[in-house]
């Protein structure tokens, strides 16, 4: 009696187990395109997600400079226009404008009339995209 409780016991501790695999596949997969990538890069920075939005660039001067002017941009503005961000990477239209193996360059346009597109670099490093630049036009 004793020994199938300590084994029931340990039947059900490892039966709740998941394995960091498990709970990967449960979860959305990371983005592979370069496309994904700046969708999900201006996904984080439209939701204000700073250190998410770092993970999607390559860490150099002018990333982190944008980066930290997004950050002041976001702690000076009131909220009822922070409102006006939130998902506005869904009303854009990408133009992969050219992709090979190591690079990439992804052209964003806002659907306004005023609003001026924007250019994704992107580099491929260690198997996985990163943004090398954002230029604005």
């Amino acid at each position: 009696m004793k020994y199938s409780i300590a084994f029931l016991i340990f039947l059900v501790v490892f039966t709740n187990c998941e394995s960091p695999k498990s709970k990967k596949e449960n979860t959305n997969e990371s983005p592979k395109t370069p496309k994904e990538i700046v969708t999900a890069y201006l996904a984080a920075t439209n939701h204000f997600d700073f250190e998410t939005a770092k993970e999607f660039v390559i860490l150099n001067k002018g990333n982190l400079i944008n980066l930290e002017t997004l950050k002041k941009m976001e702690k000076s503005m009131p909220d009822d226009q922070k409102a006006r961000f939130l998902d506005m990477e869904k009303n854009v239209n990408y133009f992969e404008k050219e992709i090979t193996d190591s690079t990439a360059q992804i052209i964003v346009s806002p659907n306004q009339d005023i609003a001026m597109p924007i250019e994704f670099n992107l580099k491929k490093l260690n198997k996985k995209w990163l943004i090398e630049s954002v230029i604005l036009h």
